[in-house]
């Protein structure tokens, strides 16, 4: 293992430690202030509510850690939904059948960021256009009304338990799992960091950055037509606000995961800890019977916090 390497990997756990330390502090102040908070029910229950978050989450951290940002997550998320539902309720094709087809409609949605990207677009500009689109197109399929009526086997990916675990966190367990593989095992991952490191560099080394782009927001789909099969199973239903402003969790789990926002590196393990943080957060707060709004509040400085030891461990590694 080289220099680099080590530095790589002293920097990585480094990262992930800062998220560790946060999670477990606030575990114990929440489980101190309410004996509720420790309890094998509530435990769960804060699982089964991250898992969303986490599987956008760690395909947002691929996609930061190539330098761009994508705020028609959570349009994406809500469409693809509305797509699985109706074709689930209206077509009578088999469930596997539906369920890849709504893979692949995210994938080429979040992909189709990247081509607009490519024709000269600031990456703001069109995902914040493709994000109304989306969105409106919600409204407008579904005539601002719930898809229902789907089949119990659908509904048991986002309801169901498997030896009293939900199955939705077998699913967040696999998405990390594979998203961490491709961003650090993989040539495809490399020239993801690569393009957030130094875009210029990385077309010269002869990288067609324009194809990676699109398949860095592809990945960043997939993660969001995964998080929508498991929201609407949860949901049993296609809810026309499903996934809004799901773009804010993703950003601020993360942040607070240790992914910088300038791009060239991407925290996939620190991105699952800042959406455990994150949920850890908000379900104590309920439980403390917080107001929704103050709770809002509290996740605006949970990430102004993440940011200032993010600019505190950058300072540190320069020293060192």
């Amino acid at each position: 293992m080289n220099k680099g390497s080590i530095k790589d990997l002293r920097k990585g756990l480094a990262k992930d430690f800062q998220a560790l330390i946060i999670l477990v502090v606030l575990v114990i102040a929440l489980a101190v202030m309410t004996p509720l908070f420790l309890t094998g029910a509530n435990i769960i229950n804060v699982l089964r509510q991250v898992c969303v978050s986490a599987i956008m989450a760690v395909g947002f951290a691929g996609l930061l850690g190539s330098g761009h940002m994508d705020l028609s997550v959570g349009s994406i998320l809500g469409i693809t939904g509305i797509l699985i539902a109706k074709l689930m309720v209206g077509t009578g094709l088999p469930l596997w059948l539906i369920l890849l087809i709504g893979l692949a409609f995210g994938t080429l949605a979040g992909a189709l960021n990247a081509v607009l990207i490519n024709f000269g677009f600031p990456f703001f500009v069109a995902t914040l256009a493709t994000q109304q689109i989306w969105r409106g197109l919600c409204y407008i399929t579904t005539d601002m009304v719930a898809v229902t009526n789907l089949p119990d086997e659908f509904v048991f990916i986002g309801q169901g338990t498997i030896y009293g675990i939900p199955v939705s966190v077998f699913i967040m367990l696999a998405m990390v799992i594979l998203v961490w593989f491709i961003i650090n095992r993989t040539v495809y991952g490399r020239y993801i960091l690569a393009l957030g490191g130094n875009e210029q560099a990385t077309r010269v080394c002869g990288i067609n950055t324009k194809v990676i782009r699109i398949m860095a927001f592809g990945l960043m789909g997939f993660c969001v037509s995964v998080a929508a099969i498991v929201t609407t199973g949860r949901a049993a239903s296609a809810q026309i606000s499903a996934g809004l402003n799901m773009e804010m969790d993703a950003i601020a789990a993360v942040v607070i995961g240790g992914t910088p926002m300038s791009g060239g590196s991407a925290n996939i393990i620190g991105a699952l800890i800042g959406c455990l943080i994150v949920g850890v957060l908000n379900n104590g707060l309920n439980l403390m019977k917080v107001d929704a709004n103050w709770q809002t509040v509290a996740k605006g400085f949970l990430i102004l916090f993440a940011i200032v030891l993010d600019l505190l461990s950058k300072k540190g590694m320069k020293k060192g």
